[in-house]
């Protein structure tokens, strides 16, 4: 690879973009092959002294989101800039673009499969984002502000709000050389709107007001919706990280096991190094020569290493064996704080640790039991012992902080749904709830568990916590494409904790995914057995519900009717952080693991700064932070 190091002056400009009502998105998963042990000894982290209080999010993400005030926008979209905008604040904040080097990325599993569009998780993520391209996409730089072009250069309402037309960019190309035309675009999304030939598509719940998919010549591509909808409506799900367009030879000659193995033919902006085989912990990606942002990306080679072990992630880090980890540990997060030389930064998450609790099997079918269960919970403990304090308890579906969270009173309409300050009085009056129901104390009940070391930990607390009120229960520990099925299939057994993301705050692109009959994200129902048909009624209002106000108001009826369902419920919505080493710029915090920033084309090394003390340890300073 090519190691030349210049400065670049900063010649990104901002270009104007028409205000769009959005606020962008964000989750993980795997295990697989053996890991690759550094040289270094692992480093335990220090222990803390003292349990710290629950940390609420941040209180300038309570700030209201003015946009929700305004008109939706209608207008059609002017030319779009041809490159992705360094802000000031960061540019500042960083200094002069560097090109060339390597960056080497720390990532907590495995990176067993690629397949995102049949069965995503952040490992297919770590593959398909620097390799794949979207329509459009959020702002590396700003997860809650305008969408902007990726694919899609530009885009125009129809007059009746009832369709979008987008305009490609010319001259694109995929990896393999073969030109990409509108046809790659409309068979993707076709495939994800049907699921035919895939495992369960992420996609199909969140494509379900679009009727028709068509191209109108090569360079343009249309969508029709059953009803009117507001753009931000439109363009969320378009965003999301999974909405990734595949060749359509490509998938026509190789199926889904291309999507599970071959990372070869993309658009983004890396390519994966030829004589790979997909299921090695370390991957590389070198840049791609032909993307269509120009100057972009700024690194050689991108490698991603898939560590499994903890303390092997953080030995890895502070042994400088690789540069950028996204920190879920609090362990690991002290150890980087506590360093001379690394950067953190940390701030709320659309993350949630979140409890599945069976609603298809007996006695779990019954609403009290599941009641009861959600109130066995102590979320003030689980933010201490597993967050260390980093988080906050709040409702079904908008993080604590979100403008579009429930007020505490409506939260608290529903029984038993808020953080109780007496949990023995909580547990006793549990249960008293399961006693009445007839529950049977002397049966185990089935937790089926990611065989994941931090899920496990997870759910090994929320066993301690049914026990105090005499819910046995025994875990099957399932590996994660077995498990990742049996979510699909609805098969999994009586219990179930998650890492989960509410993409979007926006009752379709954001809590839709766990509510719809059709979405492979509706850990309840699939295939719709159990469906709630009067949310469904409420999403489908949403959808075309064009007055903010009033799509408030409805979202806010689907997330308590989803409460008093109790069928699964947050334990605690997390704040996340990453650690970088000082050479590494550019990089802007974003609210989840997951996203644009995911592409690591905005990121660079620059040499000069790898002796850099100056921003250690800060949690503040780092552009997007807390």
């Amino acid at each position: 690879m090519p190691n030349h190091w210049f400065k670049n002056p900063r010649a990104l400009v901002v270009a104007p973009v028409l205000a769009i009502m959005a606020l962008a998105a964000v989750a993980c998963g795997a295990a697989a092959t053996a890991t690759p042990v550094p040289t270094v000894a692992p480093t335990e982290a220090p222990a803390a002294e003292a349990m710290p209080e629950p940390t609420a999010m941040p209180e300038a993400m309570a700030e209201p989101d003015s946009s929700m005030e305004k008109e939706p926008e209608t207008m059609a979209m002017s030319e779009m800039a041809d490159v992705v905008p360094i802000p000031d604040h960061v540019a500042n904040f960083y200094g002069d673009v560097v090109y060339g080097g390597t960056l080497r990325i720390n990532y907590e599993d495995p990176l067993e499969h690629a397949n995102a569009w049949g069965a995503g998780s952040g490992v297919t993520d770590r593959y398909r984002m620097p390799t794949g391209a979207l329509l459009v996409m959020e702002n590396p730089y700003d997860a809650g502000g305008p969408i902007i072009p990726d694919l899609a250069k530009n885009w125009e309402l129809a007059d009746g709000l009832d369709g979008i037309t987008f305009n490609f960019r010319e001259g694109v190309t995929w990896h393999n050389g073969d030109a990409f035309t509108c046809e790659d675009a409309r068979f993707s999304f076709e495939t994800m709107r049907s699921g035919e030939g895939i495992t369960a598509s992420y996609m199909q719940s969140r494509l379900a007001n679009v009727d028709t998919f068509s191209c109108i010549d090569d360079q343009t591509f249309q969508m029709d919706f059953a009803g009117p909808s507001g753009e931000s409506v439109l363009l969320l799900p378009l965003a999301n990280r999974r909405a990734q367009i595949f060749n359509k030879a490509w998938f026509e000659a190789g199926g889904e096991e291309a999507m599970f193995q071959d990372v070869s033919v993309g658009l983004g902006p890396f390519m994966w190094r030829a004589d790979q085989q997909v299921g090695i912990d370390t991957q590389y990606f070198d840049k791609n020569p032909n993307y269509y942002f120009p100057g972009l990306p700024y690194v050689d080679e991108l490698v991603i290493n898939g560590i499994l072990d903890e303390s092997t992630q953080q030995a890895t880090q502070l042994a400088h064996q690789t540069d950028w980890h996204w920190v879920r540990n609090w362990g690991q997060y002290q150890s980087y704080v506590d360093h001379e030389q690394i950067v953190t930064v940390i701030r709320a998450t659309r993350g949630n640790f979140r409890l599945w609790i069976n609603n298809r099997n007996a006695p779990f079918d019954n609403v009290k039991v599941r009641q009861a269960v959600a109130m066995a919970i102590d979320r003030k403990a689980g933010i201490l012992v597993l967050q260390d304090g980093h988080g906050a308890a709040g409702g079904f579906g908008y993080a604590p902080g979100s403008p579009w969270e429930l007020s505490m009173e409506q939260r608290c309409s529903v029984p038993g749904w808020c953080v109780s300050d007496d949990m023995e009085a909580t547990r006793a009056e549990a249960r008293a709830i399961l006693e009445g129901e007839g529950f049977d104390f002397e049966k185990t009940y089935s937790f089926t568990v990611e065989s994941d070391a931090q899920v496990q930990a997870r759910a090994t607390f929320l066993q301690e916590q049914l026990r105090l009120v005499g819910i046995q229960t025994d875990f099957d520990l399932v590996e994660t494409i077995a498990y990742r099925t049996q979510e699909s299939e609805g098969t999994w057994g009586d219990l179930k904790p998650g890492n989960d993301t509410v993409t979007a705050d926006d009752p379709n692109a954001g809590v839709a995914a766990y509510l719809r009959c059709d979405s492979e994200g509706n850990d309840w129902t699939p295939p719709a057995t159990n469906c709630d048909q009067a949310i469904v009624s409420l999403l489908d209002q949403a959808q075309t519900e064009l007055d903010p106000a009033k799509r408030l108001d409805l979202a806010h009826q689907i997330e308590i009717a989803a409460m008093n369902q109790y069928s699964s419920f947050p334990v605690y919505w997390e704040q996340e952080a990453v650690s970088f080493w000082p050479e590494v710029n550019g990089y802007s915090h974003f609210p989840a693991p997951n996203g644009s920033f995911l592409k690591f084309m905005h990121l660079w090394i620059d040499p000069a700064d790898e002796d850099n003390s100056d921003n250690a340890g800060q949690i503040s300073g780092v552009p997007g932070g807390a």
